[in-house]
């Protein structure tokens, strides 16, 4: 990764429209001066996305955020109101999980000049909050400026760093042609391809045992277990297949946002409970 350290009030790129991801309030006097120092006066429009971030990665994993909604919605109203004060004209939304997939959301629907990040650092910070800056150089051909913060009442400024203009997808190196995969997609492509070789397998095993045990068949077809079981195991093995290759040529069909995540935790969660009604559609055929 590339980046510059930056002293206090240097400006971004030039650009009239910024993205500015919080995972801390913008509050207190310095940070509020330090992030419009940065934005520069060329800005003239400024939208905000805090990020629901949850406690923990396995959180994050199984889309478990309810909880980290209201806080998120709370650094926003701080932000915004901030940033009205200070003449700029402001509005956000309270965004995914994931910041990396907060930020691919609005850069589509708010095409903005530049990205601002104001984050803490690993040791204060949430766990999905590491390597945030690393990410965006990767998956974004837009400058990043990140805001290293304290979680203090008044939020103190200790580091500020900047990605180059041109992610590596924009360079033509390994991968270039390959959406971001964040770690929610990942784990749903190996949970559910897992789970899904598992129902298939129950799914024969089923089958065998309609042809073996008699009475739960007729002219040697499958019993009626073994065809929901069929059913079942052909069913999430279209889903898992469909979300891979819906990731794989995403920037083309715009799976983003409510779609991905939905589909992410079909594979991740959905995949893993259906091997429940499976197990008993086993045993039943069994008898």
């Amino acid at each position: 990764m590339t980046t510059d350290r930056l002293p206090q009030g240097a400006r971004t790129d030039s650009g009239k429209r910024a993205l500015v991801v919080i995972d801390e309030a913008v509050s207190g006097e310095e940070l509020t001066r330090s992030l419009l120092g940065h934005l520069g006066k060329d800005v003239e429009e400024v939208f905000v996305v805090a990020p629901a971030l949850p406690e923990s990665k396995l959180d994050l994993m199984m889309g478990a955020v309810d909880e980290a909604i209201p806080p998120a919605r709370e650094r926003l109203e701080e932000t915004l109101e901030a940033l009205k004060d200070a003449g700029l004209k402001a509005s956000g939304e309270v965004g995914d999980s994931d910041p990396i997939q907060a930020m691919n959301d609005e850069v589509i629907k708010f095409a903005p000049d530049q990205i601002v990040l104001v984050a803490h650092d690993e040791e204060e910070g949430s766990p999905v909050e590491k390597g945030l800056l690393e990410q965006a150089e990767r998956d974004f051909d837009l400058p990043v400026l990140e805001l290293v913060v304290t979680r203090d009442a008044e939020p103190e400024v200790i580091d500020v760093q900047k990605t180059k203009r041109g992610s590596w997808r924009g360079r033509g190196e390994s991968g270039a042609y390959l959406p971001p995969v964040n770690k929610r997609d990942i784990a749903g492509i190996i949970v559910g391809f897992t789970c899904t070789i598992i129902l298939g397998i129950l799914a024969a095993k089923g089958l065998a045992n309609s042809h073996t045990g008699g009475g739960n068949h007729e002219e040697n077809r499958a019993g009626t277990e073994a065809a929901a079981m069929l059913l079942i195991a052909l069913a999430f093995a279209l889903i898992n297949l469909g979300h891979i290759v819906a990731l794989i040529i995403a920037q083309g069909v715009r799976f983003e946002g409510l779609f991905n995540r939905f589909f992410s935790r079909v594979s991740l969660i959905g995949t893993p409970l259906a091997l429940i009604p499976q197990i008993v559609l086993l045993i039943i055929s069994g008898h």
